[in-house]
């Protein structure tokens, strides 16, 4: 008799089980976003500047996500022949190619890199233009449907001394749930 109530208990509760619906790869709690980020670089003058970003579904199914970032950073610099201080402006824009590698939640982390030309003012007139790309290792909280915090990590490669960790922080902002216009 024992041995046959045990197999009609584990009958009756694979019964009992409800079917769950399959999330869809990637549960990344933002489709489409921009944001707005300071920077902090320990080799920059200043160290901190600042940014915006926009991050998009490239191939979602796949995880694949597209940013596009401008970086908008004064250097303090010398003008060669007077030899007064001024700040001169150096901006990059790059676009950028990243994995959803973990979503728990609330929380989404990306790994990708970007390219992309940087432009640089050394002296009081004419422009420096250089090729900018750097590995991103980025943190996304989801606040409200709307409102996420964004932590991005980019490693640039300084030729002669190594790895030069930027540490980014900001806000991101849902474009699919704003409140619709009335």
């Amino acid at each position: 008799m024992k041995h046959k109530i045990v197999p009609a208990l584990f009958a009756v509760a694979a019964f009992g089980q409800t079917a769950t619906t399959p999330v869809t790869f990637p549960a990344i709690p933002l489709p489409a976003a921009v944001s707005a980020f300071g920077e902090f670089n320990q080799l920059g003058t200043p160290r901190f500047t600042m940014g915006i970003s926009a991050v998009y579904p490239v191939v979602g199914s796949a995880g694949i996500y597209g940013t596009s970032t401008a970086d908008i950073l004064p250097k303090l610099a010398t003008d060669p022949t007077t030899r007064k201080h001024f700040y001169a402006i150096q901006s990059s824009i790059r676009q950028g190619f990243h994995k959803d590698i973990l979503d728990t939640g609330r929380a989404s982390f990306l790994i990708g890199a970007d390219v992309g030309p940087s432009f640089s003012q050394s002296q009081t007139s004419g422009l420096t233009v250089n090729f900018s790309s750097s590995l991103v290792a980025t943190a996304i909280y989801q606040i409200t449907p709307v409102f996420s915090f964004i932590l991005p990590v980019r490693m640039l490669y300084i030729d002669g001394i190594g790895w030069n960790p930027i540490a980014e922080a900001g806000v991101l902002i849902n474009l699919r749930n704003l409140p619709k216009a009335k």
